[in-house]
């Protein structure tokens, strides 16, 4: 018998991890909706208080998140990790900054100049730099670290990257 735990085990955990916290920071209404994908364990909070639970660019949802992981992973040497949401915001939040990455993506292909994105935290950097990491010729990189971590993405276009020529010929099928 393997002394792992089970992923059952896992989520009876981490579900007990985070009612606790959320007892502690008083979310009495709260109720948990749980999914595993993927060897992660996603929790959907529910409750009518769910803008106090995300809080300010989602700092108390982030922090809820952080403080779970840290507990889980003293708790087991290996634990799934855990995704923490409130109202379906990090989904929406997600689909935003895809969207103004793509606006950024046409703005700099069609100037040629570096565009500076606002200040965001890892997890939203990373779906951007992991969003546009196979474009050949666009960069992006990291810079500005504020006060709070938060640093700014910023997309360019990629110097040793050379269009391709056009083509004298007529593509087939396009004869004149």
């Amino acid at each position: 018998m393997s002394d792992q735990p089970s992923m059952q085990e896992y989520v009876e955990s981490a579900q007990s991890i985070l009612g606790e916290l959320l007892r502690l920071l008083e979310f009495a209404d709260a109720q948990v909706e749980t999914a595993v994908e993927e060897n992660q364990i996603f929790f959907q909070i529910v409750s009518a208080d769910a803008g106090r639970i995300i809080g300010r660019t989602s700092q108390t949802l982030d922090a809820i998140q952080f403080l779970l992981n840290r507990l889980l992973s003293r708790k087991y040497e290996s634990s799934p990790y855990c995704i923490v949401d409130a109202e379906h915001y990090r989904e929406r939040r997600r689909e935003k900054l895809l969207a103004d990455a793509s606006e950024a993506l046409a703005r700099v292909r069609q100037t040629g100049h570096p565009w500076r994105m606002p200040l965001l935290n890892s997890m939203e950097r990373r779906i951007i730099h992991q969003a546009l990491k196979d474009l050949p010729d666009i960069r992006t990189h990291s810079e500005d670290e504020d006060s709070e971590g938060r640093k700014r993405v910023v997309i360019s276009l990629a110097e040793d990257f050379q269009p391709a020529a056009p083509s004298e010929e007529p593509a087939p099928g396009n004869m004149a």
